[in-house]
């Protein structure tokens, strides 16, 4: 493998010419050391030598990625690294060099050539370079070279014959988008061509999977704190900052770390800073570590108590789930899928979820039913075997399949009454609050519930233009029917409890 974890590297006599190049060229165009020589850092002049090491006349590495966190030069190297290609003066120069630069959005497609006009702005050149607005989203020409920028769709980079081809803020392009890794790479064929992805990790599929598992033409620097560690360590900001502080300082981080911890809300700081895997733009419904407070190995219903009940029922392709809160705050779940299309194991296949499905059955949480739709015949009584001897006081169900629960409901001869309800900007979302309410203020308890665990891993809140949040799936082939189950009979508890009790006065005469 080609793994590289910000262990020192050689660096060739080639790019140490680059080097002395850039320094006698360029000027820092901007950040706490502008004006400065143009100084490449350690980092970066490894990455360089790995990127312009070469076998029998081609690259040594056909793909280079280079994952650090944000704000850490990423965007002026790139850039430069563009110049050193296409300026006549650069010991690394290729006549009539053709690049391309693809990014998610049109947007972040023009961050890399931006940084190189900045870096020729900067020193007085900037006669010399153009970044033209046609065709969209643009093209830079520097002399005889150039490099067309690309958006992030299905057709980016087919077609196209380039000496390199950059993909920036790689860690942002969903799993729809992963065909563009594939296309660019072609792209490289005709001018045996690299390609750099560049950019921090989130949580792209694609993008995970080369920096984790590297093949042996492909070179991975990447610069991250430990996942497991404290994210207010400062050993651990310097492990993932390189460059020693001089391009992001140690105050800047520092500042950051508390403002992010005075929040409340840490995703952003981690991703941004310390470059873990992950998305600010995901939130959870709780964290597993609230979640993991809420474990008792031995947790039982008191006798007599009552429960609420939530319901999610799914259709061919989704589970369908029920959970069970009762006035205690002890919480259990069961779901089911239709059990005629396909096994349990090859569920967890197509869903991608390896083998917790069948890891649920083996804890008797899940189970197939017959038919191509999930049986309720088959599942009410599955519930009813969850509950236990204890009174059902509320049934909450999403509005799907409305007709047939009450039908089942009538054929079981079971006298709930369920309230049909919805979450998100048209129903409001105080469901969710409610249940957030609850796990936060340790009232909830479980024993540990791999389906449960499942559910909330799966499901995204989703903050509306209203401010209303949403339940959502975190992919297309997420299942997060637990969830809603769980968050309709939490929050009926919720309810119950809020309620003002009447006081009633008498007066005798």
């Amino acid at each position: 493998m080609a793994l590289r974890l910000t262990k020192p590297q050689k660096v060739s006599d080639e790019a140490k010419a680059v080097a002395v190049w850039g320094r006698e060229t360029f000027v820092v165009p901007a950040g706490i050391s502008r004006g400065q020589p143009f100084d490449l850092h350690r980092f970066q002049l490894e990455f360089l030598s790995a990127y312009l090491e070469q076998v029998d006349g081609s690259p040594r590495y056909r793909t280079s990625v280079l994952s650090l966190p944000r704000k850490t030069g990423k965007s002026t190297f790139m850039g430069f690294l563009l110049l050193a290609r296409m300026l006549p003066d650069s010991p690394i120069f290729i006549p009539m060099f053709k690049a391309v630069c693809v990014a998610p959005t049109a947007r972040f497609s023009k961050f890399v050539p931006q940084a190189a006009v900045d870096l020729m702005t900067a020193i007085g050149r900037e006669d010399e370079i153009a970044l033209r607005h046609a065709p969209s989203p643009g093209r830079l020409v520097v002399g005889n070279g150039q490099c067309q920028l690309l958006s992030g769709d299905s057709k980016s980079g087919h077609g196209d014959d380039v000496d390199l081809a950059i993909l920036d803020e790689a860690g942002l392009f969903p799993r729809r988008q992963d065909e563009l890794f594939d296309a660019t790479f072609n792209a490289l064929a005709a001018r045996d061509g690299s390609q750099i992805l560049t950019g921090t990790r989130l949580d792209s599929p694609k993008f995970s999977e080369i920096l984790e598992a590297p093949d042996d033409a492909t070179h991975v620097a990447l610069y991250a704190a430990d996942k497991s560690a404290d994210p207010g360590d400062p050993a651990q900001w310097e492990k993932a900052t390189p460059g020693g502080f001089k391009i992001k300082s140690k105050a800047f981080i520092r500042d950051a770390f508390e403002k992010a911890k005075a929040s409340g809300n840490l995703e952003d700081f981690k991703t941004s800073h310390l470059n873990l895997p992950g998305n600010p733009a995901r939130e959870l419904l709780v964290t597993y570590n609230t979640l993991q407070n809420c474990y008792e190995p031995t947790a039982e219903p008191e006798p007599g108590e009552a429960c609420f009940v939530g319901l999610d029922l799914g259709g061919s392709s989704s589970m369908t789930a029920a959970c069970a809160v009762y006035e205690s705050g002890l919480v259990k779940a069961v779901g089911a899928f239709p059990g005629e299309a396909m096994t349990l194991h090859e569920r967890g296949k197509r869903d991608r979820v390896g083998t917790v499905y069948t890891d649920c059955e083996a804890e008797g949480s899940l189970f197939t039913t017959p038919g191509r739709i999930t049986d309720l015949d088959a599942f009410l009584p599955m519930v009813v075997r969850m509950i236990g001897p204890h009174t059902v006081v509320n049934v909450s169900c999403d509005r799907y399949r409305r007709e047939d629960l009450l039908n089942a409901l009538s054929r079981a001869k079971l006298d709930w009454q369920p309230v049909f309800r919805g979450q998100g900007p048209r129903d409001g979302d105080a469901d969710i609050r409610a249940t957030r309410k609850l796990f936060l203020s340790g009232s909830l308890k479980m024993r540990r519930s791999r389906l449960i665990e499942a559910g909330i891993a799966e499901a995204d809140v989703r903050v509306h233009a209203t401010g209303a949040m949403q339940l959502v799936k975190s992919s297309l082939m997420s299942r997060i029917d637990v969830c809603q189950a769980l968050v309709l009979a939490a929050s009926a508890l919720y309810r119950e409890r809020d309620a003002v009790t009447p006081e009633y006065e008498i007066e005798v005469i």
